[in-house]
């Protein structure tokens, strides 16, 4: 008998551990599953775009995609030029997240916001108003504001390319730079511009296409034909996503077309392409 009971106490044991390795195999799916969103953004976002009563969904150059339900998706969300960080607001606070490490900064109140904006890098946000724009920058803490710019199109660590006395959506427009130092230029006039992420050129809507402009004088540098002349942003230093099946690449340099995997394959009513900002929200 009590070689019997021995056995008996041993299979007992094996039963529970292989139970207790059974569990334990759950629980680590369980947390992968969980864990899972977060090791993805270490990956670039390409675009976000709202969905309804879930929030937003933010989409990896993988195809893989990233969902955050608590930003409403009624909320404004933009993506920085390298992806890796977004600015939204949230309980009426503008905020910016760093999606590598998850470090969120509170920046300011959301009322009367008329444009976001961040850098390439992510480091520093701007936050237009009717009648300035405040500069966050992410890494010092620093805070500044300049007057007179009510939307902004680029920024570097010295210069800031904005509009003063802003028009409505779509309207003709003035660009300028402003220094750090306070002197600025007149850029040129022009229609949806958007900077490239190198800052050297802009492309911008015109009757009969898309009109290429240098970012420091203004001078026109190419006009591409199109029928359609929407942009929606740039995908690289010589690339802008544009309307057509129902997006396509246009290569600034050549005027060549052509659909790239990553992009959406159905047209979305509202997207946050990575580096585009948000304007004329007020």
């Amino acid at each position: 008998m009590p070689g019997t009971w021995t056995r008996l106490a041993r299979r007992a044991r094996r039963g529970r551990i292989g139970r207790l390795a059974a569990a334990s195999l759950l629980i680590l799916g369980y947390s992968v599953y969980i864990l899972w969103p977060q090791a993805l953004t270490a990956e670039p976002i390409l675009y976000g775009d709202p969905i309804y009563d879930q929030g937003w969904a933010l989409h990896l150059r993988s195809g893989q995609t990233l969902t955050l339900n608590e930003i409403q998706a009624d909320d404004p969300l933009i993506v920085s030029g390298d992806g890796h960080t977004i600015v939204y607001v949230q309980d009426g606070r503008i905020r910016a997240r760093d999606l590598r490490d998850e470090t969120v900064h509170d920046l300011a109140d959301a009322g009367r916001i008329t444009a976001l904006h961040t850098s390439f890098d992510g480091r520093a946000v701007t936050i237009s108003y009717r009648d300035r724009t405040l500069i966050a920058n992410l890494r010092t803490g620093e805070r500044r504001t300049i007057t007179d710019i009510c939307k902004v199109y680029g920024l570097s660590d010295t210069v800031v390319w904005g509009v003063p006395g802003c028009a409505r959506h779509l309207e003709e427009a003035r660009l300028v730079t402003v220094r750090r130092d306070g002197t600025g230029a007149f850029v040129g006039k022009l229609t949806g511009g958007l900077l490239s992420p190198d800052l050297r050129l802009v492309a911008s809507y015109d009757f009969d296409g898309v009109l290429i402009s240098d970012a420091t004088s203004g001078k026109k540098i190419k006009l591409i034909r199109r029928n359609d002349p929407r942009i929606f942003a740039w995908f690289n230093d010589h690339e802008v996503i544009v309307e057509g099946s129902p997006y396509q690449l246009v290569d600034v340099r050549t005027g060549d077309t052509r659909r790239d995997p990553a992009l959406p394959d159905e047209w979305i009513s509202h997207i946050a392409w990575r580096g585009a900002g948000n304007g004329w929200l007020g």
